[in-house]
């Protein structure tokens, strides 16, 4: 895996935001995003089929699988959302919780861009 892991990886970003509250009687709140954190990571597309399958309940117009080293797991999951060349997605989250795999020294999640 580490070889693969050179030789196919390529560079996102993870994205970190921070909540503030813009009117206290609403509690509504926006997101001020902070600087982001280049890693490398293997991305592959997923089929429409895949997604489904991989993310049940989802409906997404576009979906990646990525693999990164797991001392960036903290990262992850507090990610606002990763972009990948010049696309924003955001992580898959099932019961208020980032869905994703550890795999030795790796971790494999799901990314999609939400369908609007």
């Amino acid at each position: 895996m580490d070889n693969l892991f050179k030789e196919k990886s390529q560079k996102i970003r993870i994205i970190l935001a921070m909540e503030q509250e813009t009117d206290p009687y609403e509690h509504t709140v926006d997101f001020i995003e902070l600087p982001s954190f280049p890693i490398s990571a293997i991305v592959t597309d997923l089929t429409a089929t895949k997604a489904q399958y991989a993310m049940p309940g989802i409906s997404v117009d576009s979906a990646k699988e990525i693999i990164i080293e797991k001392k960036y797991e903290s990262l992850l999951l507090k990610s606002y959302r990763i972009k990948i060349r010049n696309d924003y997605f955001v992580g898959w989250i099932q019961n208020g919780k980032l869905q994703y795999r550890i795999e030795g020294d790796y971790l494999r999640a799901y990314v999609y861009i939400e369908k609007v």
